[in-house]
């Protein structure tokens, strides 16, 4: 039977090598396929290259009874596949230290390129205050054009989801299995609400990959990864969450703690964080505005645009869009307005010509393109 490069991706993520023995070898040999048959030969790198339980899991199911079985779950539940070789990896995930070689998604993939996304996180064992905190905060926030980034779990995670979905953003759910299972398996539902209002579900676990406890603090990383602000709704001090935080911290992300109770111990982690430093806020408008989200921009607005817009796909060309939204411009005009340096500007203005975005015009001036 031929397989697809998914299938042999599925094959080599299931053996969950760690990222800097696998992207290495990834750059190396290009391809999963590539990788298969390599790790086939007689005497191969590869195998002094890869030890302990990562190459037994690759002997274990390197043959075609077992790549078959990746790709019957992989046909059966519409699962995609992301390299990080591919121009459509995300380039936030480029740039944390230890990024997911191979991301498996289901739903719509342009959700990743949404200019303002937000990952909000907190207890599975929430307060009834907490989990009305965090649907109207991502309900808010989410009416506002940003989408919500979370884990799928209960609690917190369930109701930032479901307050994004009421916003009308597409929201992006990070899982720590394999996307053949919905865990925890109650929220199959949500799973499926996700995915029918164009949002995206997202793993770097192959099919197949059982929600192990260590997976999840891992996982973390890539929500808060992917996101701009992280928001802490409602946390232990000892919890999954402040895992979370943690990754953010070393991707230097902001961090937002919502105030919370300060008698109760689910609290207890937004009041050491508030303490730290952390964003104080009480409403989605606090962290609109301290992120420039007030100005309602279009192109950011709503899941129903989402998939076939052209949308800016770094910091510098969201600063150069925004400022040609009030009108075109001249290169000096846009200096002032962006605060860039002249070749960060010119090198931006090449890629948004590039991709269509804008038009230059006569006297070295540049417009947003109306196509």
């Amino acid at each position: 039977m031929k397989f697809d490069e998914r299938t042999y991706a599925a094959w080599l993520a299931f053996a969950e090598i760690p990222y800097d023995s696998l992207i290495p070898l990834i750059h190396q040999i290009k391809s999963a396929e590539g990788i298969y048959s390599e790790f086939k030969k007689s005497g191969s790198h590869l195998h002094e290259f890869i030890q302990g339980v990562p190459h037994e899991r690759l002997v274990s199911t390197a043959d075609e009874d077992s790549l078959s079985a990746f790709h019957r779950m992989l046909q059966d539940h519409d699962i995609q596949v992301l390299t990080i070789l591919e121009e459509s990896y995300p380039h936030c995930l480029r740039e944390i230290s230890d990024p997911p070689a191979i991301l498996f998604y289901q739903g719509n993939l342009s959700c990743l390129k949404f200019p303002r996304k937000a990952a909000m996180v907190g207890s599975r064992a929430a307060s009834y205050a907490g989990l009305k905190a965090a649907h109207k905060i991502a309900a808010e926030l989410s009416r506002n054009g940003v989408s919500i980034i979370s884990g799928l779990a209960y609690g917190i995670d369930t109701e930032s989801h479901l307050g994004c979905l009421d916003g009308g953003s597409p929201t992006i759910a990070v899982m720590g299995c394999g996307l053949d299972q919905t865990y925890p398996s109650r929220n199959d539902p949500l799973k499926k609400q996700i995915l029918s209002k164009d949002g995206l579900i997202l793993s770097e676990y192959a099919p197949g990959a059982k929600p192990i406890g260590h997976h999840f603090p891992y996982r973390n990383r890539i929500i808060s990864g992917l996101c701009d602000p992280v928001i802490l709704v409602e946390a232990r001090i000892r919890s999954g969450s402040m895992t979370t935080i943690s990754h953010a911290l070393k991707q230097g992300k902001e961090v937002y703690a919502y105030p919370g109770d300060p008698l109760s111990q689910l609290c207890e982690g937004n009041h050491l964080l508030l303490r730290e430093g952390a964003h104080y806020f009480t409403e989605a408008r606090d962290i609109l505005s301290d992120m420039n989200w007030l100005d309602n921009i279009q192109y950011v607005r709503q899941n129903n645009v989402c998939p076939s817009m052209k949308l800016p796909e770094s910091p510098s060309e969201l600063a150069v869009y925004k400022a040609l939204e009030k009108g075109d411009l001249g290169f000096d005009e846009l200096l002032k307005a962006t605060g860039m340096a002249s070749s960060e500007l010119l090198s931006t203005l090449t890629v948004l010509q590039i991709r269509k975005m804008i038009d230059p015009l006569p006297g070295k001036r540049y417009q947003i393109r109306n196509d």
